[in-house]
């Protein structure tokens, strides 16, 4: 059986420098996203109370349509910035700077653009003011840079802080406003708080750990070098929250508000499944990387990441479906029951998703962007074409099968590409 040190035993792997940081680095990440995870799910169904399927379906409805603008936020860097800062840590403050700019510009581009269309779109004063709020995030996720900055140098323990911090002030904000009875609209400024308090946390912790500001540093050359290099990944983007978000568009406008409520909550429910394969993989970039020149350790990282992402999909997906009713009954309350059924058949998308995580990251660090894009506009023209089908016949479960199935064929996709098939052989063997 091959190994992927087959000439150390276990015990002097675990004990290997490089392996303890990457271990401690996800360990960090985990923790810090699963206390997060927790304490916003918990507050996030005491919102889903309060506000009642019908206002709580306005609110998911202006994030929906908001999102669907958002890679003009970042243009698809993110991923780029965090490869170059590993390959090229000498050309931190250049990156640093120059990427901060971009995702400044594009913040500001998307908020503009949102709220004219939002203007064209509904006559409806709440729905625009929501959306609004809401748009005003974009401009803040310029700081993020820093965020993908530690976790390029595997110090991601850092910024874990700043996240609970963030999470502790929202939530007690939260719970604040509910208590004072303010309504939505106040309920949606506080992901404006929230991203205000991120941005200056991380400011405040890049300028204590390092002593510099890279806000001088743009280098045009760059630019054009991180624009060019992210562009499919910014399509790509654009065709991930097409597939991920326009059902609960679909579903606003050809059932109503209320039903978009009982909907999110499955939505909302399987999304905090997607950062366990997020915050693996995230941590685990930079070793996927370092074992690129040794082309068998490479792929058994691969492989073995594979194994244990769909594994922790299929079991995680089980558990759900068991505890469906008695779950969402206790924590959103009698009104929200109707949605027991549909979150049962939306849950098992987070197996095709888990692995897709492991396969775009997989794509990028092989400059496959672009089958990585092809991938994805396959998943969204299907999503679009199931939910305009489904959604008038079955209701909420067709919105549901629509995400399932679209969901499945991305990675199920891969063998439809040629230069896809021979390193599909190489990870088999692996």
């Amino acid at each position: 059986m091959p190994e992927l040190l087959n000439v150390n035993n276990l015990k002097t792997r675990l004990a290997h420098p490089g392996f303890r940081r990457y271990f401690k680095n996800t360990g960090w990440m985990f923790v810090g996203q699963a206390f997060n995870l927790l304490v916003a799910f918990f507050v996030g169904a005491y919102v889903a109370r309060y506000l009642g399927p019908a206002n709580f379906g306005l609110m998911n409805y202006a994030i929906s349509f908001s999102l669907l603008f958002s890679f003009l936020a970042g243009f698809g860097i993110d991923t780029i910035l965090n490869r170059d800062l590993v390959k090229f840590p000498e050309k931190q403050d250049e990156l640093l700077g120059t990427g901060f700019w971009i995702k400044l510009g594009g913040g500001l581009l998307a908020a503009i653009i949102i709220n004219l269309i939002s203007f064209l779109a509904t006559a409806d004063i709440l729905t625009r003011l929501l959306i609004l709020i809401f748009s005003l995030t974009f401009v803040w996720q310029s700081f993020s840079v820093i965020s993908i900055f530690f976790q390029a140098r595997v110090l991601s323990k850092k910024t874990v802080s700043v996240q609970v911090f963030v999470t502790l002030v929202s939530s007690l904000v939260k719970i604040s406003f509910i208590f004072l009875n303010l309504g939505v609209i106040w309920l949606m400024a506080v992901y404006v708080l929230d991203a205000v308090n991120l941005a200056l946390g991380l400011f405040f912790l890049y300028q204590r750990s390092y002593k510099k500001s890279f806000f001088r540093y743009f280098d045009f050359s760059l630019s054009k070098t991180l624009l060019k290099n992210s562009w499919p990944l910014m399509l790509t983007s654009i065709a991930v929250v097409i597939y991920s978000k326009i059902d609960q568009i679909f579903i606003k406008q050809l059932l109503d508000a209320t039903a978009l409520g009982l909907y999110a909550i499955s939505s909302k429910l399987t999304e905090i499944c997607y950062y366990v394969p997020a915050i693996i993989c995230s941590s685990l970039f930079p070793a996927m990387i370092n074992a690129m020149p040794n082309p068998k350790i490479y792929h058994l990282r691969l492989k073995r990441l594979l194994s244990l992402l769909f594994v922790l999909a299929v079991g995680l997906a089980i558990f759900l479906f068991l505890v469906a009713k008695p779950m969402i009954i206790w924590l959103f309350g009698g009104s929200y029951a109707l949605s027991v059924a549909t979150f049962r058949v939306y849950i098992w998308s987070i197996i095709p998703s888990f692995v897709m995580v492991a396969i775009s990251y997989y794509l990028i660090a092989e400059n496959l962007v672009r089958v990585y894009l092809y991938m994805t506009v396959i998943g969204a023209v299907a999503n679009v074409v199931l939910n305009l089908f489904l959604i008038p016949r079955a209701g909420l479960i067709g919105g549901a099968l629509a995400t399932l199935i679209s969901y499945s064929l991305v990675p199920l996709s891969l063998v439809l590409f040629p230069a896809m098939r021979k390193r599909l052989k190489s990870l088999t063997y692996a």
